[in-house]
């Protein structure tokens, strides 16, 4: 029953803030029709010359009304003051003294505000109470008793300090300082305005911390089958297995990855056989001093029959660092390293590079609605011989299909300044295929 009467009386004065009774709703209602078979009230009636008419169909300005027929307000009060939640017949008690305070009912005013008071401080929850003592101190105001508002505001914001959730604690100091500006104390309000700054950045600060240590992870990796086919004046075929496999700790964290591809082409010449392996593993280790700044260590080995490197293997430490977070499995890193590079290709015999800078950009799982994407991009650079740099880019973008498996796409561009023979600085591998995420 309670729950009606709220209901009742929030749409009466909805009504009238919206400007939605008309003038023929100044007679005062004669009744509020209950079903006969439940008792419940459905929905208030105005009569007029035998006419019944629902608020839904009542349109009028509210100050017109105000201003013509205090009977509206005084009909709307009976059903507020029978209201017995505090907290919204504190407000409506509240905003009903506006009203009459704006058609020179002062003393009326005054004295709804004195009931609102009354019904706030009947409110259980502290940061409710502080928002109705802050709108009740602003309309204190408005009437002219700034000492009774600034007294108010006093005691909501020794209310506010003693709150535990920083985020509502921040929220309610913001309001009360708009409210002290808007009575003119500036110093108290730039005050309370900058305690409210202060705990808002030490709340921003503590959630960050609670990110790290991480939380820990099992063993997480991929399943993934590629392949492409050609047919015409030659025949040629890609089929490529990847698997990778990673696992955080508190402070620490591994990836492993490896990719196995068959190339076949028909059109190959003795020595070279028709099929040619592609093959490349790589490990990273990365400890984590805080959240945002790291030390990793990292080695990569790959053999590339149709490239002409029977094997090239590099070793490379150094510190990283995070630009963006957002858990545990969506990241932005850079890393900045120093190793060592071999190549036995044939255009490089033992051909052994230090020392070797690397630097290496990590874009992980950046979801776009649906879709994950994945970007890799390494540069090396040997200092014993600037020119033979190193590039290559990774990108991959995976289409979810059901629980576990998605579609794959992978982009590989590899740009040699001093390609193996015969072949040009730029090399670009797509494979796409199925995946299977565990």
């Amino acid at each position: 029953m309670n729950g009606l009467i709220v209901l009742v009386a929030t749409g009466i004065f909805l009504e009238l803030l919206t400007g939605n009774l008309p003038a023929r709703a100044q007679a005062k209602p004669n009744s509020f029709y209950p079903d006969r078979e439940t008792g419940i009230i459905n929905e208030p009636i105005f009569v007029k010359s035998g006419e019944k008419m629902t608020l839904v169909q009542l349109h009028q300005n509210i100050d017109k009304i105000a201003q013509s027929n205090l009977q509206v307000l005084e009909e709307v009060l009976e059903v507020v003051n029978t209201l017995e939640e505090p907290e919204a017949k504190a407000r409506l008690l509240t905003e009903i003294a506006m009203k009459f305070a704006g058609i020179a009912q002062e003393e009326r005013a005054q004295t709804l505000l004195t009931d609102a008071l009354i019904a706030a401080n009947d409110i259980e929850e502290d940061s409710v109470r502080v928002r109705a003592k802050t709108a009740i101190a602003s309309a204190y105001f408005q009437l002219g008793q700034a000492e009774t508002a600034a007294d108010l505001l006093s005691d909501a914001l020794a209310t506010a300090n003693n709150l535990d959730d920083s985020g509502v604690k921040s929220s309610l100091l913001a309001e009360i300082a708009l409210t002290y500006d808007t009575l003119g104390f500036g110093d108290r309000s730039l005050a309370i305005l900058s305690e409210s700054r202060d705990i808002a950045r030490d709340r921003r600060s503590a959630e960050s911390a609670a990110l790290f240590p991480f939380e820990p992870t099992g063993w997480e990796g991929q399943v993934g089958l590629g392949a492409s086919f050609f047919s015409g004046d030659k025949i040629t075929s890609e089929t490529t297995f990847n698997f990778a496999l990673e696992r955080q700790w508190p402070t620490d964290e591994v990836n492993f990855r490896i990719s196995f591809t068959n190339d076949y082409d028909d059109s190959r010449v003795p020595p070279e056989d028709d099929n040619q392996i592609k093959g490349q593993i790589d490990a990273e280790y990365r400890h984590h001093a805080t959240e945002r700044y790291q030390y990793f260590i990292s080695s990569l080995v790959r053999r590339d029959e149709p490239d002409g490197i029977d094997v090239r293997t590099n070793l490379y430490t150094g510190p990283g660092i995070n630009i963006w977070r957002a858990g545990p499995d969506r990241s932005f890193d850079m890393q900045l390293g120093l190793g060592i590079r071999y190549e036995d290709s044939n255009r490089r015999r033992d051909d052994l590079d230090f020392p070797v800078a690397q630097y290496r950009m990590r874009y992980k799982d950046v979801y776009f609605d649906f879709l994950t994407l994945r970007q890799f991009f390494t540069f090396e650079l040997p200092f014993d011989d600037l020119e033979d740099y190193y590039i290559e880019s990774s990108t991959t973008l995976r289409i979810p299909i059901i629980q576990g498996w998605s579609f794959n796409n992978n982009l590989i561009l590899r740009y040699a300044s001093n390609p193996s023979l015969d072949d040009p600085n730029l090399r670009v591998d797509f494979v796409t295929g199925i995946e299977y995420q565990f």
